[in-house]
């Protein structure tokens, strides 16, 4: 029987929230398939997007993903390499002979969504490779000195800014209609104010730069 994307987060949402510390927020904009918070240092944030497969029927995966910003899976220049990982390419060859039951070595592991045993197998493996990514003091030191992380996160300070002191009457071409992921309309129409004046303008990159701040906004303030 499939398991339908609700019923799996519905298994997923307390472990994370209750056991890993991490927010869920609902999340129709970026790659993820859901999204899964938390703040980590000082404007330094981890996120983890669930995959689930387009192939195999209730098979998922996740990444993790470090930044200065809550745009998941997004792309800057200089980004390191270990900011955006999957779960197994932080396990040790034993761990991951254990997580997936046989001899296999690949770091790509996928679960089964209509299994518990393989969602015990999932959270382990999650729990075990976000310890390390969180603690990857290293990465976080370059994630904090990078120009283009630097960059992102100034313009969702920005938006930030406009939210709480007043956004200016302006014609918009991207907001949306109604809210969207639970974001509240100023929210976006701040995001375009602020987005007009990058290089990249465009409805992708005002909805991203919305939930990012808007993210931010909850972890900061609301959730502390």
């Amino acid at each position: 029987m499939k398991v339908t994307r609700k019923q799996l987060f519905k298994k997923l949402i307390p472990f994370f929230e209750e056991e890993m510390g991490y927010t869920y927020f609902k999340d129709s904009i970026s790659v993820a398939k859901g999204l899964f918070a938390k703040k980590i240092d000082s404007n330094i944030y981890i996120s983890i997007g669930i995959n689930t497969s387009d192939f195999f029927c209730n098979t998922f995966t996740c990444d993790l993903y470090m930044a200065q910003s809550l745009d998941f899976a997004s792309i800057y220049k200089g980004m390191a390499n270990d900011a955006y990982v999957r779960p197994g390419e932080l396990l040790t060859e034993n761990e991951l002979v254990m997580l997936r039951g046989n001899e296999s070595k690949t770091t790509d592991i996928w679960w089964h969504s209509d299994d518990a045993d393989s969602i015990e197998s999932f959270k382990k493996a999650v729990q075990l490779a976000g310890s390390r990514f969180e603690n990857n003091f290293e990465l976080r030191e370059h994630i904090s000195s990078n120009e283009g992380a630097k960059h992102i996160h100034e313009l969702t300070v920005k938006v930030k800014d406009l939210v709480k002191n007043g956004v200016p009457n302006i014609e918009t071409q991207f907001v949306p209609e109604k809210e969207k992921d639970g974001i509240p309309l100023i929210w976006f129409i701040a995001a375009e104010y602020v987005q007009k004046g990058e290089k990249h303008f465009n409805k992708h990159t005002v909805l991203s730069l919305a939930a990012d701040a808007y993210r931010q906004y909850v972890l900061d303030e609301v959730i502390k």
